[in-house]
């Protein structure tokens, strides 16, 4: 790897640690580690629940499903993602907001107990937010070894150890503090060389209309929106990614961290514009690299997942391939971060109270917990051993199953049931994890071009919604503070 490369690289990695030390001195509580002390504006928040959203497993992950079938994955998501902002920001921003403001909510589970009354509701959760870190973060271990492996000449196993340990340096010190801020940094980063990347690719595949021409020459499907995949698992792309936004914990527990509902405005639209900016390095020089590799002329890659790192160092100069990596590296980490800070707040204070009991000092041990989460991710991701887009997508679908039926549409609709909130949890669970660890051994039971997670999302709300209308008899009636939440 060339120097120039590795600096860039190794001062975008001493930003972040700064960033994590100036953030340690500011954490000072339960508050401040989880929800960054509820004191954000609208284009921090904004740039930061986009940040935490694109991550390894979009870029890296999406870049490598292009080159392998075309725009379906990458166009699905381009226009599915946000829309999920939008919804999102619609259907629970100001909704958490208000629950937030009703007392001690810094997690989902917390949300889960306010809304429901119900500590199985606040332990289900818990527990699905902790298999759903383990699974997502292992995306970004996969992500993070390929990355290092490209700057260093190390390892994926070594460079992911390496990653990890500079994000756990931050995480474990600043939270949710370092998390954001670092976000910041990472999201304006990611946004600005994914435009220049976009740029470049374009050129080194000779322009769109030649691109277009040498993918339709090969093979027409090539050059349609939908690629070589099946129109079936683009619906269930497009339904899993924009509906399934709104139930991903890093992002719609970023709206418990804003000062104000008047921050709410214009954050929406900002963070999809900035989504948006980073899905064109992943259209482009995901088709730049398929054109290239029909005309012979794109290097040998051992897995699709090496396709972005192979182009920045093929095709592009020095300096703008080291600001591109950088701008992976923070798609990674800023991602990880939230996630890690996630995963602990859950293990140290939503479990434990759904026991009646309470972790004595929550700081001291949430920070222990994110290095236990940092280690235990890094084992999943080894033993299975897939795609990061694939790996990427068990974790959003765990994600959105688990979450989206008793949190959103729990706080939009008035019916909703303790016992409707804990089925839908349950099942989604199980059914994520027959389906993707039963695929890795051949139990394949649904059609082909059907998404794993995005049947267990429509299983999940269904449940959902069939419980809570089988237990209306358990409803009490709700406070007045509860009911001014569900009205928006």
């Amino acid at each position: 790897m060339q120097t120039t490369i590795v600096i860039i690289a190794v001062l975008y990695l001493l930003v972040c640690v700064l960033i994590g030390i100036w953030a340690t001195r500011r954490t000072k509580s339960s508050s401040d580690f989880y929800i960054a002390g509820r004191n954000l504006g609208m284009f921090v928040m904004a740039i930061a629940a986009f940040s935490s959203i694109q991550s390894g497993f979009g870029m890296v992950g999406g870049t490598g499903l292009t080159l392998s079938g075309g725009l379906g994955f990458a166009a699905g998501i381009m226009v599915a993602a946000p829309l999920g902002f939008a919804l999102a920001w619609f259907l629970v921003g100001k909704r958490i907001w208000k629950l937030g403001a009703l007392g001690e909510v810094y997690t989902l589970g917390d949300i889960m107990e306010k809304r429901y009354s119900s500590k199985a509701a606040r332990g289900w959760m818990g527990v699905a937010v902790v298999l759903g870190v383990i699974g997502y973060l292992g995306t970004q271990v996969q992500a993070m070894g390929v990355i290092m492996n490209t700057i260093f000449g190390v390892s994926p196993n070594v460079g992911a150890v390496i990653g990890l340990a500079i994000l756990a340096f931050y995480c474990i010190g600043g939270g949710m503090v370092a998390g954001v801020y670092t976000d910041l940094f990472q999201g304006v980063l990611m946004a600005i060389v994914s435009i220049i990347a976009f740029f470049l690719a374009i050129d080194a595949g000779g322009g769109i209309p030649h691109m277009t021409e040498t993918l339709y020459s090969s093979k027409p499907l090539l050059a349609s929106p939908y690629g070589s995949y099946p129109i079936l698992s683009i619906v269930c792309w497009f339904f899993l990614f924009s509906l399934g936004a709104a139930g991903q914990p890093h992002f719609i527990t970023k709206f418990l961290m804003i000062k104000d509902t008047k921050h709410l405005k214009w954050g929406a639209f900002t963070a999809g514009l900035a989504y948006v900016m980073t899905t064109f390095l992943v259209i482009g020089i995901g088709l730049c690299a398929l054109v290239l590799k029909i005309q012979g002329k794109f290097p040998a890659v051992k897995s699709p997942d090496d396709t972005l790192t192979a182009f920045l160092t093929e095709f592009t100069p020095p300096v703008i391939a080291g600001l591109v990596i950088a701008g992976l590296l923070a798609a990674i980490m800023s991602t990880g971060s939230s996630f890690v800070t996630l995963g602990a707040a859950s293990l140290i204070r939503d479990i434990p109270k759904a026991f009646h009991q309470e972790v004595k000092r929550e700081l001291f041990w949430s920070r222990v917990a994110v290095a236990a989460l940092l280690v235990v991710s890094t084992l999943f991701a080894l033993y299975m051993d897939t795609l990061v887009a694939l790996l990427g997508v068990f974790g959003w679908g765990t994600f959105a199953s688990a979450i989206f039926p008793p949190v959103v549409l729990g706080l939009v609709w008035e019916k909703a049931t303790k016992q409707g909130a804990v089925a839908s949890i349950a099942v989604s669970l199980l059914a994520n994890f027959v389906l993707e660890v039963g695929a890795k051994y051949g139990f394949k039971p649904l059609p082909p071009g059907i998404i794993n997670g995005a049947f267990a999302f429509t299983l999940a709300i269904l449940v959902f919604v069939a419980v809570s209308l089988l237990t209306q008899s358990s409803v009490k009636k709700l406070d007045r503070q509860l009911l001014e939440v569900i009205e928006g």
